[in-house]
């Protein structure tokens, strides 16, 4: 992938491909304040995070996550091929992947050590896990936005200059929305570590047509072994993309070479994976399709981007004029493929991300990388800077949404926060030396089984589409019998009550149908359910009730 132009094509090795070992006090006047900025910015929900000493976590993924790495914690060398944790009692074979739950255990065995023991903080001790799964993201975030600065600060334009708003792309990954939530505090999510390892890989590709040497070689060929390791989606996406690319404008001789060593480095890291994980394609029964199809509409992150404004507010207004940018830029070094190999990536993750949401953060890292190239069109680097910053606009207005909401969302909020804490107290009740298999709704079915140590019928991966139809059928349930088969089959022993309501739109989505008379969530929340339900519950509850099944 040809992402800058060399000034010589047949001496490579004259091109400078380090910046890791004498950096000026000029670049730290840039650095220091970005990282800063990313450090901030990423812990700007810390409030909805930490509530009364303890931790709580994003999204439902975000709970499964922690499970594994619990399970990881307890006993180190585990590795987790199935997860009973939910869709009990059959378990799933997850897509996910042991480098994001060492990482998460890793990070827990360093806060043991190093965590304050007396002061304020000190309350944080005993959750030194919850801690770490909390921090790797933002950590990782700040590490992706230092990586951005150290690859910028070392491209060379055709001229042999280098770029002076270099410094556009780590401040675009520190402060733009969806790079932000992949790596912000208190989500441990592995996109946070996929997005870090793809800007290695892809700074790595741009390197190496840059003229670099085994170096960059190796630490290209690393990250698109641990990407691939990670996540086999968004990875071999961009890497088909960028081999693609490579292809078109491979140079002979060194590049053999080169490629040779990044080759050695990719297959040495994905033998690894094989010995560790195996592959770890996962795809539902045919049965489930339909289902899984209903289901993956509820789910924000598969959704289409909703007009234009929306990746504008991620980006900026620079965005659209983008490829202009880059082709001029092309025209006047008149080579055409110096630019390609990024607008190329750029139109091709757009298009995802228009599809599924899920691809926004990705985009908006290929964005971030063309913009040394589109930001050195205009002469003077003055009209260039202003042009990008006035560009921001969008940003700007999208983090004041955020910072300072309308009364409704400070409501919505205020009570998102109370059913957290509510559903935490709900799963304590659930604690017992004894196995207790839980029915609740597939989205509070992660935090319910982390906090409570229970397995759940529901969870919130597609690989456990059964244990959430189940589950909706079960809360859409008008016949006893039928309710009464669901609980039997899958050894069910607490039923979790929550908002009725939601759980009757939910499980009516799920399963394309409204209940024929007064569904089972709403039957929960009576005194005495009837006794053909065979369901016995608590009184003096609000937000959620434990019902215990009756033998």
């Amino acid at each position: 992938m040809s992402l800058s132009s060399p000034s010589s094509p047949t001496a490579p090795e004259q091109l400078p491909g380090r910046v890791f070992f004498s950096v000026p006090s000029g670049f730290l006047w840039w650095f220091l304040p970005v990282l800063l900025i990313a450090s901030l910015i990423r812990f700007h929900n810390l409030t909805e995070i930490l509530v009364g000493g303890r931790l709580y976590f994003v999204d439902a993924d975000c709970y499964s996550r922690m499970s594994r790495a619990q399970l990881v914690s307890a006993s180190p060398g585990t590795v987790i091929h199935r997860q009973m944790f939910e869709n009990w009692p059959e378990g799933v074979a997850s897509h996910a992947t042991a480098p994001m739950d060492y990482a998460i255990v890793g990070l827990e065995r360093a806060l043991r050590w190093t965590w304050p023991r007396t002061g304020r903080l000190a309350i944080l001790r005993e959750s030194t896990l919850d801690l770490a799964g909390a921090l790797i993201s933002p950590l990782l975030g700040i590490g992706l936005c230092a990586f951005l600065a150290l690859w910028a600060y070392g491209i060379r334009l055709s001229d042999g200059t280098r770029p002076a708003l270099w410094w556009a792309v780590p401040v675009l990954a520190a402060v733009s929305p969806p790079l932000v939530h992949a790596t912000v505090f208190g989500r441990p999510d592995h996109q946070s570590l996929l997005i870090f390892l793809l800007a290695s890989a892809l700074g790595g590709e741009q390197r190496l047509q840059q003229g670099a040497g085994r170096a960059w070689a190796w630490a290209g060929g690393l990250a698109w072994g641990l990407a691939l390791w990670v996540s086999l989606y968004e990875p071999l996406v961009l890497l088909g993309a960028s081999l693609g690319l490579a292809m078109w404008f491979w140079r002979a001789g060194w590049q053999w070479r080169i490629r040779g060593h990044w080759a050695l480095a990719l297959g040495l890291v994905l033998t690894l994976a094989w010995f560790v994980d195996g592959i770890r394609i996962v795809t539902p029964d045919a049965i489930w399709a339909e289902a899984l199809r209903r289901w993956g509409a509820t789910i924000g992150e598969l959704q289409s981007v909703d007009g234009l404004t929306a990746v504008t507010q991620w980006t900026g207004l620079l965005l659209w004029g983008l490829p202009v940018l880059l082709l001029w830029h092309a025209h006047r070094i008149r080579s055409g493929r110096a630019v390609a190999g990024w607008l190329i990536l750029l139109l091709v993750s757009l298009a995802l991300t228009f599809w599924q949401i899920r691809w926004s953060p990705y985009c908006v890292l290929i964005f971030a990388c063309c913009l040394p190239w589109a930001l050195s069109v205009l002469p003077g680097w003055k009209r260039n800077a202003a042009l990008w910053i006035l560009s921001l606009w969008p940003l700007v207005q999208e983090w004041e949404l955020r910072w300072f909401p309308e009364a409704s969302l400070i409501e919505q909020r205020y009570l998102d926060r109370s059913e957290r804490i509510n559903a935490r107290s709900t799963a304590e009740r659930m604690r017992s030396s004894y196995c207790e298999p839980f029915l609740a709704v597939w989205w509070l079915s992660p935090s319910l089984a982390y906090w409570s140590g229970q397995p759940a019928v529901a969870g919130s991966g597609h690989e456990g589409i059964s244990g959430i139809v189940d589950t909706a059928r079960f809360f859409m349930s008008t016949d006893p019998t039928e309710a009464r088969e669901i609980l039997v089959r899958r050894g069910v022993r607490i039923v979790v009550a929550s908002d009725s309501a939601r759980a009757v739109e939910n499980s009516t989505a799920i399963l394309a149908r409204t209940p024929a008379g007064k569904a089972l969530a709403e039957r929960l929340w009576q005194p005495d359910p009837g006794a053909a339900w065979k369901l016995e519950g608590e009184g003096n509850v609000t937000t959620f009730r434990l019902l215990r099944v009756l033998e």
